[in-house]
């Protein structure tokens, strides 16, 4: 067992103007270096629980603690330096250059009126370095393709030098190619920089494929949480997703197979 940097502990949400709770005593731990995948299908609340994580939205009961500190006393700043949040989508006012993007994940370690120090330039050429990007840095975000934009997103992400960082279904639009590219650099980001990651997906193959531990939710409540090996079991795809799946090996690797 390694050492657990996120742990959310019995986390309920609903919105103001509703009754119903979005999210139903959720618990779980993320540890440090590892790739913890948030699976569920559309709808289940994954979104929901990272705006909490991240302190957009306020659960009203729970606790949600950063190696062993609760967010809710911290400041917004020191809560920019834990967490690092990589959207879904991204659409910026203005065509910055991907080196304007990646060079805004310094922002929370800038103070006010002044402007990015020479560390803050090295940094983001570091991350852009680290995911393979440094010949699109001059180019507007705007006309880069959805994975370089992606990639944009979490070089601007490693560039906050966050412990904890979140990304919300990272692959969503990307095509086949991409979406195991992207899984690869972020699994690698956690290994090789100790940071812990926290993702959400839909997809069991890809979370099956790619993640450390696997906390499965549905309807707003964790329905289970383990080794991916473990827990994504056709029982539990059924379950979740009411679909008849077979489970298969290859090479070591198990797939679900939906049954036409």
């Amino acid at each position: 067992m390694g050492e657990i940097m996120l742990e959310v502990k019995g986390v309920y949400f609903k919105h103001k103007e509703q009754t119903i709770d979005v999210l139903k005593g959720i618990s779980f731990k993320a540890e440090k270096g590892g790739l913890t995948t948030i699976l569920g299908p559309n709808g289940s609340g994954k979104t929901t629980l990272f705006k909490c994580i991240s302190g957009l939205w306020k659960y009203y009961k729970g606790e949600i603690k950063v190696d062993g500190v609760s967010i809710d006393k911290l400041s917004l700043k020191k809560r920019a330096r834990l967490f690092s949040v990589v959207p879904q989508e991204h659409e910026p006012p203005f065509p910055y250059s991907v080196f304007d993007v990646v060079l805004m994940g310094r922002a929370s370690y800038i103070e006010v009126f002044s402007s990015p120090s020479k560390k803050d330039y090295e940094k983001a050429e570091i991350a852009l370095k680290t995911v393979g990007i440094e010949h699109l840095k001059n180019i507007p975000y705007t006309k880069i393709s959805g994975g370089e934009r992606q990639l944009t997103l979490i070089a601007r992400a490693i560039a906050q030098e966050a412990p904890v960082m979140l990304l919300d279904e990272p692959t969503s639009h990307l095509d086949f190619k991409n979406q195991v590219n992207i899984l690869k650099k972020i699994k690698e980001i956690a290994k090789m920089g100790g940071i812990t990651v926290l993702m959400t997906l839909h997809d069991p193959n890809l979370a099956g494929l790619f993640s450390d531990k696997v906390v499965v939710i549905n309807s707003g409540s964790k329905v289970a949480e383990g080794l991916p090996e473990d827990i994504i079991t056709e029982d539990l795809i059924k379950r979740v997703y009411d679909i008849d799946v077979k489970k298969a090996e290859i090479d070591g690797k198990s797939i679900i197979c939906p049954l036409l």
